[in-house]
């Protein structure tokens, strides 16, 4: 289950099993019916993080107790004492409006974060029962999509083009080369999951899952759909001190995410949900001038806060540097003549809390599907923007939107022991199955 608890203040969540859902059945084209599920160990965050200065190291220390809290930073003081701690009168405003924000929103973590722990507690989700052997790192796949996205700018734009908005894969790695992967969507329209090999890499496609693998200057394909979304995801590449110190990771300015055509996918009193960090600057602008812009509502603010297996938190609460959560602005479009009375869709409510392990992947969040299901239509259509992985009934795009379904990251039953599992075939795999033979009888 991927919601275990959940109360007044908000949820619990188990992040690595809101993936696996999707993936209890695949199959693939050489190999038959198998099961794969995401790698628990990127989950298996044992211990807190301190910072020393702009970066972090994984030790002991930071707890969501303000006893303890005390301990950390005394510790975090004894790593950096040789360097000069600034006066509070040095801050800047940045960092002043942080102050701020951090007071207004402390209580309430403090408060939920207790509440919702108990019960991953008395669940067994989290323990004490921890190895005491470290385990090993775990190694990343390198992503090169980004950089091929950029080359496939210089491919002629297909916004007037007749050819289909959209293409299945097949499994049958000869067919599924000739897919253009960049300028079309892109789906796994089945009732299981597939293993394809696209661009020469193996990946895992959740059942009816869409995509399109672009950077900001060729969404036209999505345009071209005309679906219109009743949510709207989007984790948008902030500008950060890191991301401008580092050469792997780009951001988009503030003018760019104006131009993203939110308003034209988005139906009339649809959700749009924005992951924003935690720097005041952001959460003004998503505030006073994106929302707006946009002809969305503002409705709710929540916090993803982040803790180990043990239920500690990830940083200390009060670090002047980390903060152990993330910030969720959610809006309607159009929310001032669309109702939610009755009995589709519940109102939104205001100041929550999600509460899980994070992924030690960069930029891994949790997925939204289950927490959200209550306040959208049912049978919702979904969009997630600047996606690295896919879900079950969704559509994604980003430059990274596969990254995260490339086979090194799961595991996968052998065919005999998926075997006893899938014992049937239904009557939408023997379609499936009908679908490839024809289609590689025209190859």
């Amino acid at each position: 289950m991927s919601v275990l608890r959940s109360n007044e203040h908000g949820w619990l969540l188990d992040a690595c099993s809101l993936i696996n859902g999707g993936f209890r059945r695949c199959y693939s084209f050489n190999k038959g019916y198998f099961r794969c599920c995401f790698k628990q160990r990127y989950f298996d965050v044992l211990k807190p993080h301190i910072v020393s200065g702009s970066r972090s190291a994984c030790v002991m220390g930071a707890v969501p107790n303000t006893e303890s809290h005390v301990a950390g930073d005394a510790k975090i003081e004894l790593k950096t004492r040789k360097k000069r701690k600034r006066k509070r009168s040095e801050l800047n405003q940045g960092e002043l409006d942080a102050e701020v924000y951090h007071k207004k929103v402390r209580c309430l973590v403090l408060e939920g974060t207790r509440s919702l722990l108990e019960t991953g507690h008395h669940c067994g989700y989290l323990t004490e029962d921890l190895p005491t052997v470290p385990a090993k790192q775990m190694p990343v796949h390198e992503c090169q999509m980004a950089a091929l996205c950029d080359l496939a700018k210089q491919l002629p734009n297909m916004e007037n083009s007749d050819d289909p908005h959209v293409q299945s894969v097949t499994g049958h790695s000869d067919m599924d080369a000739h897919l253009d992967l960049f300028s079309c969507l892109t789906e796994n329209p089945d009732d299981i999951a597939r293993e394809v090999t696209l661009m020469g890499e193996t990946y895992y496609l959740p059942p009816r899952s869409r995509f399109l693998l672009s950077d900001i200057t060729r969404l036209q394909p999505l345009i071209r759909s005309k679906d219109k979304y009743d949510l709207i995801v989007l984790d948008p590449p902030w500008e950060n001190k890191s991301v401008k110190r580092s050469s792997r990771y780009s951001f988009l300015p503030y003018s760019q995410l104006k131009q993203l055509p939110v308003p034209v996918l988005c139906a009339a009193g649809g959700v749009v949900v924005i992951w924003v960090t935690n720097r005041p600057r952001h959460l003004r602008f998503v505030k006073e001038e994106l929302y707006p812009h946009w002809g969305v509502k503002l409705l709710a603010e929540w916090l993803w806060v982040k803790v180990t297996r043990k239920g500690e938190l990830v940083f200390p609460l009060d670090s002047p540097h980390k903060k152990p959560y993330e910030v969720l602005l959610l809006g309607r479009v159009c929310a001032n003549s669309y109702s939610t009375t009755g009995a589709e869709v519940r109102e939104i409510p205001d100041q929550r809390l999600m509460i899980s392990i994070p992924s030690a992947l960069h930029s891994q969040k949790p997925a939204l599907s289950a927490v959200l299901k209550p306040y959208i239509r049912p049978n919702a259509k979904c969009l997630e923007m600047f996606a690295r992985s896919l879900q079950a009934d969704w559509t994604s795009w980003g430059n990274e939107v596969l990254k995260f379904q490339h086979h090194s990251y799961f595991t996968t039953d052998s065919v005999e022991c998926a075997r006893d599992t899938f014992t049937e075939t239904t009557d939408a795999d023997q379609q499936v199955d009908t679908r490839v033979r024809d289609k590689s009888a025209c190859l």
